[in-house]
């Protein structure tokens, strides 16, 4: 996208203050039409983004990256959630067999090399899955701190527009919402877990207030990958 940076700095400015309601159905219906998806983990908030899809067209494109390696809740909340509002455009991804033969046969590089595990579990897939779309939906806020905590809306990362609709909304905000739109949260939420990945590399949330310290607990790390530069 010629000029990219000129273009999201003027989106960021335009749509600063609008409700998330209203970025996605412009992101969706104006700005990126049919070169746009949701990717989705399933995980305790995705229901907001989905919910609001679902509002606006049933047949978009949701993409779930299955790593091998999600809580069954996971999927059956991904079941559930699909059903309750319709959704039609759901696609599961998977690693590729031979990437997984090649460097993670016995399943366990999570244990070594966390970074590598989600690199072809998730950042290889997803990359694929994306060649058809100029643009994609993370559900990413900028309360969960870290490296979310300066998040804009429109930003650009290996060549496309990642669209963060509620990165400026209130924990309030979503916290309020499922009861709101009676919509069930995610089976594991009430056991303590405030953000959920992969089996592995997720427990219970150490901090109420930071819904990512259960994620990596042994480890730096704090973001799956997805959200980094290729090159990095």
């Amino acid at each position: 996208m010629a000029h990219h940076s000129i273009y999201l700095k003027n989106l960021n400015k335009k749509y600063k203050d609008s409700p998330p309601e209203l970025i996605l159905r412009m992101t969706i219906e104006e700005i990126f039409k049919n070169k746009i998806a949701y990717v989705c983990s399933f995980g305790t908030e995705s229901a907001i983004i989905l919910h609001m899809i679902s509002q606006i067209d049933r047949n978009f494109p949701v993409i779930l990256i299955n790593t091998n390696f999600l809580f069954k809740e996971t999927i059956e909340y991904k079941n559930y959630l699909i059903q309750k509002l319709e959704l039609k455009n759901c696609k599961e991804i998977f690693p590729n067999s031979y990437d997984l033969v090649k460097n993670d046969k016995d399943g366990n590089l999570w244990k070594s090399n966390p970074d590598s595990c989600c690199n072809i579990r998730k950042v290889i897939p997803l990359k694929k899955e994306l060649k058809n779309y100029q643009a994609w939906i993370s559900g990413r806020k900028s309360y969960h701190k870290g490296e979310r905590k300066f998040l804009k809306i429109f930003e650009f990362l290996n060549q496309k527009v990642v669209v963060n609709p509620l990165a400026s909304v209130k924990k309030s905000f979503v916290e309020s919402y499922f009861d709101l739109h009676k919509i069930k949260k995610h089976p594991l939420f009430t056991k303590g877990y405030l953000s959920i990945g992969c089996m592995n590399c997720t427990i219970k949330s150490s901090n109420v207030n930071d819904p990512r310290s259960g994620r990596w607990t042994d480890n730096i790390k704090t973001e799956c990958g997805i959200h980094y530069s290729y090159n990095k």
